[in-house]
């Protein structure tokens, strides 16, 4: 948790697992103390990859039967798994197996895993951890949090290696790894990451998760003097801006205020949407379904080369970003079609639709958009769902100044323009504005969060946060059903009693002592471990006076607090004081003994998924 990991380290590396592109940034102490923004940035994915700040997300593993490993009728053999590749060099990798006559004897050995972090926005609330499956490129399923966690062990592995052969030895208690998440998941889905990322190798006290968002915010106030400026100082104390984070998959998006000292106050809870560039592709993908006629095109597809689809893939993915914004400029756009496809259009066995969209053509070997179709029709209902998120913040906030749009996505001049139009139309006075550089501001950001994490003094809570525990049976206002009697004490108690501590909406502090904890008292002498239900409910609970059970309908379990108790003879006797912290980007807690204030072991350990 944030509370307990490294302070000051010498080396801050930061993790951006992204739903389409992913990579890693860093910096020394020395450097983030003479200039913040002195960022560095790996642009080396191997031979043959764009020389980019990020990678595809893609990961390649090879699986074997490890012939040295001890069997037994339970265990009859064990299978080998290693890392082949990631990023782009597994995409190629994989293409030249499939492509290649003398290596198709081997497939079934590899597996090919793309965009598997978009699964964990459409897990369901009820499904556990053996559930949450995958499927590699041949449609055989695997534990997702076993492919996140190889994939964060190459980005790591990878890191390591590249600072090795520059000659440097790195002790990792020195360093801390920050591993970045959206902010519209859930505390299990960062539990989740906050899981793999360990098991990747790196230690509890090295790692930190940071929101994609906040982070962003945090680039965005480190920008130089001159970008500051042409963005009309918005970054300057007592102004308040909301960030919109645009990827691959998700609009994140975070409402601020910057404090007189620099430090930053979150101003509300709404936390974006499940859009962006993925979006775009399959509306790409829908265009080509609705104005080719039959089903031979998609059958041409599926036989095409790989290492040509790759391209084409590649193609679009630069094609949507690069495409520019002005309407009265209509260029031809192409994108190479496979030989497979092109021999199906030569031979007329693919056609297009009589009445096929204006400004969608095929020729023999390209297809062919005219700009304004793909800024009318591909990106027009991306950017609305966009305008809809921010709409959202504006109408409840409408003391904010200005929205900054970062990510990858917003590299688009059409997204740029569109939602600036849709904003500025409806909000004459709110400006809309977007860095230079608006991809690296998660990466950067997210360093800088490594080096100062206490830059947010104020969140606001997502949920409202309570644990379950039993009173003393009060007739006047307890539940008859709740009622039960405790031989060891002699007393009637009362179950299942829901005791809030942190209500949605609250403002709520990091590295504030002035938090009051609730005190809870062993009901038996021979407790060793205070074990501490964790519910979570989107009520705000407003009546401070009612009564709240873990069984009611609103209320849902979201994992446990432990504290380990000192030997005594008698634990009823230790009245123990917990304060719940939810000023980091994910929920923690700490536990003292109320007279001494001596602290305790305490943890959430979240439910898993």
């Amino acid at each position: 948790m944030e509370l307990s990991v490294i302070r000051n380290p010498d080396l801050v590396v930061a993790i951006d697992v992204g739903s389409t592109y992913s990579g890693y940034a860093w910096q020394w102490r020395s450097a983030f103390n003479a200039n913040k923004a002195s960022v560095e940035f790996n642009t080396d994915w191997g031979q043959g990859a764009p020389q980019l700040h990020k990678t595809n997300t893609a990961l390649l593993l090879k699986r074997t039967f490890d012939r040295t490993a001890e069997t037994s009728v339970e265990n009859p053999a064990k299978i080998k798994t290693e890392i082949v590749a990631f990023g782009y060099a597994a995409e190629r990798r994989w293409a030249n197996i499939c492509g290649d006559p003398d290596q198709k004897k081997d497939r079934d050995s590899y597996y090919l895993y793309k965009k598997f972090k978009l699964q964990l926005y459409q897990l369901k609330q009820d499904q556990y951890e053996g559930d949450v499956n995958i499927e590699d490129a041949d449609g055989r399923r695997d534990s997702l949090k076993e492919i996140m966690t190889f994939f964060i062990q190459a980005l790591r592995e990878d890191f390591l290696k590249k600072v090795t052969t520059r000659g440097l030895n790195l002790e990792d208690v020195k360093i801390l790894w920050v591993v970045t998440v959206p902010a519209i998941w859930s505390e299990k889905a960062k539990k989740f990451m906050r899981d793999a990322a360990e098991k990747s190798g790196i230690g509890k006290k090295n790692l930190l998760l940071a929101s994609e968002p906040e982070a962003a915010t945090i680039y965005c106030l480190n920008l130089p003097s001159e970008q500051k400026a042409a963005m009309e100082d918005a970054f300057n104390p007592g102004h308040r801006f909301l960030t919109v984070d645009l990827g691959g998959g998700t609009a994140d998006l975070l409402a601020v205020e910057i404090q007189k000292d620099g430090s930053l106050k979150e101003l509300c809870c709404d936390q974006g949407q499940l859009v962006g560039g993925q979006n775009v592709n399959e509306a790409f993908l829908q265009s080509c379904h609705e104005n080719f006629e039959g089903e031979g095109w998609k059958k041409s597809f599926m036989d095409a080369n790989p290492i040509e689809l790759l391209k084409m893939e590649h193609d679009f993915e630069k094609m949507k970003v690069a495409i520019g914004s002005e309407s009265s400029v209509d260029e031809l756009i192409t994108v190479q079609l496979p030989k497979k496809v092109r021999d199906g259009i030569a031979t007329k066995c693919i056609t297009l639709k009589p009445n096929k969209d204006k400004g969608f053509e095929a020729e023999y070997d390209e297809l062919l958009f005219r700009s304004k179709y793909i800024r009318d029709s591909l990106f027009q209902q991306t950017c609305h769902l966009i305008f809809n998120a921010v709409d959202n913040v504006l109408q409840k906030e409408q003391t904010i100044q200005t929205v900054v749009l970062v990510g990858g996505f917003a590299e688009s001049a059409i997204v740029q323009q569109n939602v600036r139009q849709k904003i500025q139309g409806k909000y004459s006075n709110v400006k809309v504005v977007a860095p230079t550089s608006p991809f690296k501001a998660v990466l950067m950001g997210a360093v800088m969060y490594g080096h100062d994490m206490f830059i947010y003094k104020s969140r606001i809570s997502r949920a409202t946060y309570g644990v379950g525990c039993n009173s003393i049976f009060d007739d006047k206002k307890h539940d008859q059903s709740k009622k039960w009697y405790n031989k060891e004490d002699g007393q009637y108690r009362c179950k299942d009693i829901l005791d809030v501590h942190v209500r949605k909406g609250d403002s709520v502090f990091l590295n504030d002592n002035s938090t009051i904890g609730r005190n809870y008292v062993p009901i038996f002498k021979s407790t060793k471990i205070l074990a501490l239900p964790l519910y979570e409910t989107s009520s705000k609970c407003d009546d401070k006076e009612a009564v709240l059970y873990t069984t009611d309908e609103s209320s849902k379990k979201v994992g446990e607090i432990k504290v380990e108790l000192p030997d005594s003879e008698d634990s009823t006797k230790q009245e123990v004081c917990v304060q719940m912290v939810y000023g980091g980007t994910q929920l923690s807690v700490l536990a003292k003994e109320k007279t001494s204030g001596m602290e305790y072991n305490a943890d959430i350990k979240f439910d898993t998924m």
